[in-house]
């Protein structure tokens, strides 16, 4: 909630000076649908003026929250430039063996839109060894929780080693943070392909993982996944694999697997102009119906792996479709279905969560929000949504066996 003030403060701030303070109040930092409208209104005003780290952080937050990741990947960069002096500054007091002192100095506490990150900074440069670090490592929990994040956003959009890299440098300042533990074995896992030093190295970060927090929310499936990692990642056969396909007539061209290209599945990730230019290739896209025909046909694709349990190929489908349909329902549901059998329940929750703000009635985001509430033990929350979908399309209820998903729960 907090980032969520801190955003609707900078907003406040570019409007016309007469109306601000009755606008700010109009803002509802709780509502992040309403935040983005006036984001997205306020564009223009806000490009060219300067942000905190903190207002950059709350942005990447709130693109994040709403699925779009293209902007959540250059957003959580821009934060994390201001951040980096602060950064090397606790990696040196860290190389020198200095010891964070016990208590937090009341310098080294965010207090408004006025007092953040780069005055945090300053203080502790002013401060002893000791202080400095405590004050210094405090202040940084936020970028690396917008690293984590940012890893997670390059990986939906179908940048695994971008992904992996930034979940690195994540441990490198703390080894045991679950969400980073999580992901690089689970990115080092799904590359191995026979690679027996990489398979090996996945195994011991989700080993780890299940040692410094057992009851974190993915924990279970780690668990669950571990003891037959060997099988379930095996090398595969790539002939006939989605990702191997052509993109549609007329798609902007994303550079299919070179490195560096921001929808790659291998290569360095996306820099920022890269960002910038596949946003401005999709928007100025003229949307042929040759183009919306093989939009359409990559999206069957990836349901009807969907559908036959292929969650890696579904993924590797819909994610070709996601920049050039970032609104549209039933292709953001395709998107958390197959994040839900991959594992990645906050990353499919959320963008179920999307579909069905999108269209309420959307079969598949209910079916795959049933599942998932399944798989979390909320079982009245998951009859809920099958109902509901039992209620809104009757016929796709019956053809994937929302009758037999209820009869399970009762």
């Amino acid at each position: 909630m907090r980032r969520l003030v801190c955003l609707a403060v900078a907003l406040a701030a570019c409007r016309p000076s007469a109306p601000a303070a009755v606008d700010a109040g109009a803002i509802d930092p709780g509502d992040s649908k309403a935040l983005l409208a006036e984001v997205d209104r306020l564009k223009d005003q806000l490009k060219d003026k300067p942000k905190t780290f903190e207002v950059l952080n709350a942005l990447g937050n709130l693109y994040y929250e709403n699925g779009r990741y293209l902007e959540v990947v250059d957003s959580f960069r821009q934060a994390l430039e201001l951040a980096g002096p602060a950064e090397a500054q606790a990696a040196a007091l860290k190389k020198q063996g200095v010891r964070p002192a016990a208590e937090l100095p009341a310098e080294c506490r965010r207090a408004g839109a006025e007092y953040g990150l780069a005055q945090i900074a300053v203080a502790a440069a002013k401060m002893d060894p000791p202080k400095a670090r405590r004050c210094l490592d405090s202040a940084l929990e936020m970028a690396l929780a917008a690293r984590a994040r940012r890893g997670n956003a390059l990986y939906l959009i179908g940048n695994s080693d971008g992904a992996l890299a930034e979940h690195r440098k994540v441990l490198e300042r703390s080894p045991d943070y679950p969400e980073s533990l999580f992901f690089v074995g689970a990115i080092l896992l799904e590359q191995s392909q026979g690679d027996k030093a990489k398979l090996a190295e996945g195994k011991k970060h989700w080993q780890r993982l299940l040692q410094v927090a057992p009851d974190h929310p993915r924990a279970a499936l780690v668990k669950e996944t571990l003891p037959k990692a060997d099988e379930v990642f095996k090398p595969q056969l790539p002939a006939g694999h989605p990702q191997a396909a052509e993109l549609p007539p007329g798609h902007p061209k994303v550079g299919g697997g070179q490195a560096g290209a921001p929808m790659a599945h291998a290569g360095n990730e996306p820099t920022a102009e890269e960002v910038r230019n596949l946003q401005d290739a999709v928007q100025n896209t003229e949307r042929t119906p040759e183009l919306e025909k093989g939009l359409d046909e990559l999206l069957a694709q990836g349901e009807k792996a969907l559908d036959e349990g292929r969650y890696q190929d579904a993924r590797d489908a819909v994610v070709r479709v996601m920049p050039m349909r970032p609104n549209d329902a039933r292709t953001a549901a395709a998107l958390g279905g197959a994040m839900r059998g991959l594992g990645r329940l906050e990353m499919a929750e959320r963008t179920l969560s999307t579909a069905l703000r999108a269209d309420p009635k959307q079969p598949r985001a209910l079916y795959e929000m049933g599942k998932l509430e399944a798989q979390r033990g909320n079982k009245e929350r998951a009859l809920e949504d099958f109902r509901t979908l039992r209620a809104a399309d009757a016929r796709w209820a019956q053809a994937h066996k929302v009758d037999q998903e209820i009869e399970r729960l009762r």
